[in-house]
């Protein structure tokens, strides 16, 4: 295992516990936001659009994770049926492409995320900059560019067998 599969390893680790985190907290706030509107009479002003910024947070994440676990769908209809020297070459090149697109994907949103225009945007029940929530593009684009190269280092290498879509996928 090469130092970029452990370091892919470690985020997944990191990136579960952060969906686990998300979850509780998403649940957390409408179970307080029901309880205070029907029991108090005070509903929490910001809890809806913190949820729904929660759950923004929370589908990049787990796509990160899918990334990592190879869950991603994936049509293999053509590829199944190619020879096993030139699957992997194909392989090699669909992962290749899909490295290139995060890596453009990061490179825009972090320039999207960190740019004068976004600081103007608030949110409207707090006040708060949209700003930093607007992070978790460029965050997602590099934990999933980390988890492409990782597989796409072992498969260059052959100490893993490069699968798009893999039965290891399946069982989440």
């Amino acid at each position: 295992m090469s130092w970029l599969s452990a370091l892919s390893n470690g985020l997944a680790r990191v990136e579960r516990w952060a969906s686990r985190l998300l979850v509780v907290a998403f649940v957390a706030l409408i179970v307080a936001n029901v309880t205070m509107r029907y029991v108090v009479g005070r509903p929490i002003v910001y809890a809806e659009e913190l949820a729904a910024i929660l759950l923004v947070w929370l589908a990049f994440v787990a796509t990160s994770i899918t990334v990592h676990d190879r869950a991603q769908i994936g049509v293999t209809l053509l590829t199944e049926r190619l020879p096993e020297g030139i699957r992997r070459i194909v392989d090699i090149a669909v992962m290749a492409v899909i490295a290139a697109i995060l890596g453009v994907l990061l490179w825009t949103s972090w320039r999207w995320a960190t740019s004068p225009m976004v600081d103007f945007d608030q949110i409207i029940t707090t006040g708060w900059p949209k700003a930093p929530f607007y992070l978790i593009v460029p965050v997602f684009a590099a934990a999933a560019l980390i988890h492409v190269l990782a597989d796409l280092a072992e498969a260059i290498t052959g100490h893993k067998p490069i699968e798009l879509a893999t039965e290891e996928g399946t069982q989440l």
